[in-house]
């Protein structure tokens, strides 16, 4: 163990602090005794008394380091003022509507110092995300996402997969290179796209960002904007637009591409490896997805599966019966 932690986790509260933070924070308890972590938490001006509860949380736990802000500065904000207090070679940013299941935190480790020096940003899978990280649950409540993300992990695939941006839900980057792209950009507000904008950033800068298979982050989703209405929308599709402007060669995938680029390389290491219990059921997770992703279009839906048809074809020959794991 060294005396200086070379993981920073940055948790950002904002309100509700025990629908959010509170089981985020409880989650993580296993930091309190690693001294290869330290977890700072940021209140980002909450008025709702969430504020005081973060403090009394850092003040039972001495692992936490607490930082609280007078007003909300934006998710961007948030984070960039809590990786300013990080000490760690890498930094995990955490939403508080996430929730680690039992073995996350030493599986996430164990991916970060497996990873090769080109490799800036990794990004765990999770229930809810917009790409290739996500690996739904139709169907399951949200309360029995950590076990099935738990047994999950225990199944290591050993795949590690690019990917073309990042979700912010929770994301690991190393600090130096965070440094060197200046963290989020504050233009995009309150929220939404600075994730986006990050990893294509961080592409530019010859830097790679991947998916860890192995570490997989319950994700409630949207916690912070849910009150926000019809607003929500509008930071939405102004942020969507201020992206266009600043990455005139952006394109936004659906996420049933990222889910087939992910089920592809899961092939293509079985072709590798063989296939083993671990990459079967996650081939098949996987598939059950490519099938729920389906466009409702007639149309789109028979060039979905013309795209796929190869995909498909490989699956069937192995004997991969499409399933979510809480139907197997």
């Amino acid at each position: 163990m060294s005396t200086t932690p070379w993981l920073s986790l940055v948790l950002l509260s904002f309100k509700r602090f025990d629908t959010t933070t509170g089981p985020c924070l409880a989650t993580l308890a296993g930091a309190d005794a690693d001294e290869d972590v330290e977890l700072i938490l940021v209140d980002n001006g909450s008025d709702d008394g969430a504020a005081q509860r973060c403090a009394e949380a850092a003040a039972a736990r001495p692992c936490i380091r607490y930082a609280p802000e007078a007003s909300n500065l934006g998710f961007a904000g948030g984070m960039n003022a809590g990786v300013a207090l990080a000490r760690g070679d890498w930094v995990c940013l955490v939403n508080s509507d996430t929730l680690f299941p039992a073995g996350a935190l030493a599986a996430l480790k164990a991916a970060l110092q497996a990873m090769p020096p080109e490799v800036a940003m990794v990004g765990p899978v999770t229930n809810a995300a917009g790409n290739g990280q996500r690996l739904p649950l139709p169907g399951v409540d949200l309360q029995a996402v950590p076990a099935i993300g738990a047994a999950a992990m225990k199944l290591r695939t050993g795949l590690v997969t690019p990917s073309y941006r990042t979700d912010f839900f929770c994301v690991a980057v190393r600090r130096a290179v965070w440094q060197q792209l200046g963290g989020l950009d504050r233009i995009f507000g309150l929220g939404y796209y600075e994730d986006f904008d990050f990893s294509l950033r961080l592409r530019r800068a010859g830097w790679q960002q991947v998916i860890a298979e192995d570490v997989f982050v319950a994700h409630v989703g949207s916690a912070s904007f849910s009150a926000m209405g019809s607003k929500q929308h509008e930071l939405m599709r102004h942020n969507r637009q201020l992206m266009k402007e600043r990455h005139p060669d952006v394109h936004f995938e659906h996420v049933r591409e990222g889910n087939a680029t992910v089920l592809r390389a899961l092939v293509a290491q079985a072709a590798q490896t063989g296939w083993t219990d671990a990459l079967r059921a996650r081939a098949a997770w996987r598939a059950a997805a490519l099938a729920w992703d389906e466009p409702r279009s007639p149309f789109k839906r028979l060039r979905w599966r013309w795209k796929n048809r190869d995909l498909r074809r490989q699956l069937a020959v192995a004997g991969i019966d499409a399933r979510f794991p809480h139907t197997a």
